[in-house]
């Protein structure tokens, strides 16, 4: 019985990074969708090949796999080199990922991860051999760098999150089952943010792959999902990572929600169906029904479904059957929902093909905008696109309508993993207005040329978008202090609009001085100081907290203007070194004219609370003695022009920890997306080993020989195909021998290549004996001899 999902609690995507074939960014790639931009590289070289297949130049690779920031991950060259690149780019994607939610600086939530990656090819043909030729097996290190058991642990430990790290494998389904895992650790309670996803990686010298009729790749190395003239997908690779948390947590945190996923289910196709490889109707119904019964939505709300859609002959007609039975409720109107799929675009990307349709789906809920489908001019035969209420077009659509946008998104694997998705698009929040006039902008790189690059990043961004209001200012200057790592080369400005902020970043700057012993010097009049507290608290909201809070110590007014200039400028001088402190200064030795000693001697002698009210009492004079004082590295100024923003500004550049989280403390600012890290990759790449010579097929040289010969022939096929020693002549090939479409497909094709003849290529399905075979084969021989 199929069990009913409890309703969940919605989980908010705030984050998203990626790479895919033709595009470096999650940007680059919407950009790619929308314009109709196909990814697959093609080569006119196609013909055939030994064995009777057809060699097909196309794939969908992921440029610059080679490359890698060892030194930003902290990993030994020599590790690098031997690591699968699937777990190095992963890595970079989700630190990208955890800057463009905001969270990659300063956090207290405990993060989560739930990833899988694809087949290791890099070990398989390039480590591998090469640790073979050296005489060395075994290595540890090596199993370290490259089992997937160690993906998620591997971005944990790197990144330092401290949730739950769990490595998925489904197959296909991979990354979506992926984050139906991390959605049901967030809706339990597991964790606080989750990074969900997967990679999957084809190596940068492959250039295409050998068609086989009845196979899952296409013939022309065009992917035509539900289409006509599909005849299957193309070899695909991609990593992506999304950021999730729970939907309440990250409207109270004010986080930037690209979308908010409703529900979500992930099953198995069990063993009702003809072999481990063919997809089951049911189960693919079972598990949209089932993320939809979570999410408490009706079918009806769905306005857009991004398909699995390999364009396979047996896949998208299950799965369109699977869709229909789901979406054509009684009444819904023609054309009310569109179905499209990702992989015409950038090919089939295995275990990362579930992130790439989910990140589609949040952008086009997000943008009101759904990509069209590649390559789709009329429906495949099998499918019943007119009598449905779904519509396919190679066209990109505005998503009009009433009511919410609400997606579903499915990805199936192999071996009949399920996993389905249901994403809304989220309410826009009301930005805070800003509590400052002007902004810190600070930034740190581990190098002068990665912070270049980073000012050039900013600067791009904010010429492109530039901020609406000082409070988008305000987010985009908090975003980077309290979500970013924090590095030794530094760079500051206090601006106060986005053009002031776009000149600062263009213009040429040298890098702050770091400052390990710093002074507080306190200067000025009664009269001025208290003047300036004045000021500050009508534009510093940290200052207004630190009075208030040294006010409470003592039978004294708040409000400045109400008290003496001797005890107003006091209290205004120790307020501003209770803020400078909260924010992690601290000073090795504190000066101050004579009429203001009284009250830096108490702060100097620790502050006691009871002890303030005698010595602000004992703050006198008319600061006659107030002259002016000369500034030096490292010593902060607290006179009539001090600047908080300024003083923390030159804080950063001097390398000092500053708290952001303390100086936002008091302002409901929020999480912006941002460009990420200018990572210094180098290469790490071992040489592809010179091939071995495969083992000839012993084959029947004429179809005279092969008359007497077709029963070994068909055994020997068999038995190579299936890995079997001793096959009896009556072994069924599914019920006995475990056999499947996949392993189907290859023994038609070398028979077909052996004898010279037609036969179909799925010939075990038909015949499955190796007697029954035989007798097919012998058939067909004797017809080709009598014709």
């Amino acid at each position: 019985m199929q069990r009913t999902p409890l309703h969940a609690q919605p989980i908010a995507v705030i984050g998203m990074a990626a790479r895919f074939a033709g595009a470096g960014d999650v940007e680059s790639y919407w950009t790619n969708l929308v314009d109709g931009v196909e990814s697959v590289a093609r080569v006119d070289a196609d013909g055939p090949v030994d064995g009777g297949a057809h060699r097909v130049h196309a794939a969908a690779k992921v440029a610059d796999v080679e490359w890698f920031d060892a030194d930003f991950f902290r990993t030994p060259p020599a590790e690098a080199l031997v690591m699968d690149p699937q777990q190095r780019v992963l890595l970079e994607v989700a630190a990208e990922a955890l800057e463009d939610a905001g969270y990659a600086g300063q956090r207290d939530a405990v993060v989560g991860v739930f990833v899988g990656s694809g087949e290791n090819h890099y070990f398989r043909e390039f480590v591998a051999p090469a640790e073979e030729r050296a005489g060395r097996g075994g290595d540890v290190r090596v199993t370290l760098a490259n089992e997937k058991d160690f993906l998620a642990p591997r971005l944990a430990f790197k990144l330092g999150l401290t949730g739950p790290s769990i490595t998925v494998q489904t197959g296909c389904a991979t990354a979506l089952s992926a984050v139906a895992q991390a959605c049901s650790a967030l809706a339990a309670g597991d964790c606080d943010i989750a990074l969900a996803g997967g990679v999957s990686l084809l190596m940068p010298d492959v250039d295409g792959y050998d068609y086989t009729e009845g196979g899952i790749l296409s013939a022309d190395g065009r992917c035509r999902a539900f289409d006509a003239d599909a005849t299957g997908t193309v070899p695909g690779a991609g990593a992506g990572i999304v950021v999730l948390r729970r939907d309440t947590d990250a409207r109270d945190a004010h986080d930037r929600r690209r979308a908010v996923i409703r529900g979500w289910a992930v099953n198995n196709d069990g063993g009702s169906r003809a072999s481990f490889t063919v997809p089951n109707i049911a189960g693919q119904e079972a598990v949209i029904r089932g993320a939809l019964a979570r999410a408490g939505v009706a079918p009806d709300e769905v306005g857009y479904v991004e398909a699995h859609g390999t364009g396979t002959a047996i896949g998208d007609p299950v799965e369109f059957e699977a869709l229909r039975r789901v979406f054509a409720t009684p009444g819904r109107a023609a054309e009310s929902l569109t179905l499209s799929s990702v992989k015409p675009s950038i090919g089939h990307t295995d275990a990362a093909a579930g992130v790439a349709g989910l990140i589609k789906a949040t952008l086009a809920v997000e943008r009101a905008t759904v990509p069209g489908t590649l390559h789709f001019r009329r429906p495949n035969p099998e499918i019943p696109l007119a009598s449905s209420p779904f519509v396919i077009t190679a066209e990109t659509r505005a998503w009009d309508g009433e009511g919410p946008r609400i997606a579903g998104v499915s990805s199936f694997g192999l071996g009949g993993s399920n996993a389905h998705v249901v994403v809304e698009a989220a309410e826009a929040e009301p930005t805070a207005a800003a509590a400052r006039p002007r902004q810190v902008i600070a930034l740190s790189a581990r190098t002068d040329d990665e912070l270049t690059r980073m000012r050039e990043r900013l600067a791009e961004r904010l010429a492109s978008t530039p901020p609406g209001a000082g409070a988008d200012l305000a987010d985009i200057a908090y975003t980077l202090g309290v979500g970013r790592a924090r590095f030794a080369r530094r760079w500051a400005a206090v601006v106060a609009d986005g053009d002031e902020a776009l000149a600062q970043l263009k213009a040429a700057a040298e890098t702050g001085r770091p400052t390990t012993r710093w002074s507080l010097a306190v200067h000025g009049t009664p009269a001025e100081l208290a003047a300036l507290g004045e000021r500050l608290l009508v534009d510093e909201p940290l200052f207004r907290s630190a009075v208030a809070e040294l006010a409470d110590g003592f039978a004294g007014e708040t409000p400045l203007d109400a008290l003496a200039p001797q005890r107003a400028g006091a209290l205004t001088a120790l307020g501003i070194a209770r803020v400078l402190r909260r924010l992690g200064l601290t000073f090795s030795r504190v000066d101050a004219p004579d009429w203001a000693r009284p009250a830096t001697d108490w702060l100097a002698q620790g502050g006691d609370a009871a002890a303030l009210e005698a010595a602000l009492a004992a703050c006198a004079g008319d600061g006659a003695d107030a002259g002016s004082v000369r500034e030096r590295a490292g010593q902060v100024l607290v006179g009539p022009s001090f600047d908080l923003t300024e003083a923390v500004a030159a804080a950063w550049r001097a390398g000092v920890a500053v708290d952001w989280a303390a100086y936002y403390g008091d302002e409901a600012r929020g999480r912006v997306p941002l460009p990420t890290y200018p990572f210094t990759r180098t290469r790490f790449w071992l040489d592809r080993p010179e091939p071995r010579p495969e083992p000839e097929l012993v084959r029947p040289e004429t179809p005279e020989a092969a008359a007497v010969d077709v029963a070994a022939f068909v055994e020997q096929v068999w038995r190579e195909v299936l890995g079997i020693q001793h096959i009896a002549p009556d072994a069924h090939f599914v019920n006995d021998l475990g056999g499947d479409s996949l392993y189907a497909v290859e023994v038609g094709a070398r028979l077909n290549a052996g004898f010279g003849i037609d036969l179909p290529v799925d010939l075990p399905f038909i015949a499955p004996t190796i007697a029954a075979t035989t007798t097919a084969v012998e058939e067909a021989l004797a017809m080709e001899k009598n014709s």
